[in-house]
């Protein structure tokens, strides 16, 4: 993969604390060297005089960030329907995240990284869940 990165200042843009607007292109390419793709971006950053290696280094937390993102939250949406629920009277909505956190973390400690591969044969067995429980204890 090679990246290149531009910088310059946000003068004129009309964004809170814009200090320096910033374009970012991925160029992956195959073993012989043939381009496979191409991916442009463009950001918004509140670092002033940030040069293309500090918005580099940035851009690594904010891959990071998301593969939080992507590990917990998106799997609370997709596999539990988080968005969808409906549990909005006093503490239920922080109760059910907490339910959904900690059986994705005892299915990630039983070894399974596959979490709704692993909650679909849970719900069309209920008996499977003893065997994924005695694995997660250490």
């Amino acid at each position: 993969m090679h990246r290149q990165i531009w910088a310059t200042d946000a003068d004129g843009i009309d964004f809170p604390a814009a200090a320096q607007v910033f374009r970012i292109r991925r160029d992956v390419f195959d073993p012989s060297g043939q381009r496979i793709s191409k991916e442009i971006v463009y950001g918004i950053t509140s670092l002033a005089e940030a040069t293309a290696e500090a918005i580099g280094r940035r851009t690594v937390r904010v891959r990071h960030h998301w593969g939080i993102e992507n590990k917990i939250h998106w799997v609370r949406d997709v596999v539990f329907a988080e968005d969808h629920q409906n549990a909005y009277l006093g503490a239920a909505a922080h109760g059910m995240a907490l339910f959904r956190n900690l059986a994705i973390g005892l299915i990630r400690l039983a070894g399974h990284t596959q979490i709704k591969r692993t909650v679909e044969r849970l719900a069309a067995d209920r008996t499977r869940i003893l065997p994924l429980l005695a694995a997660s204890h250490p």
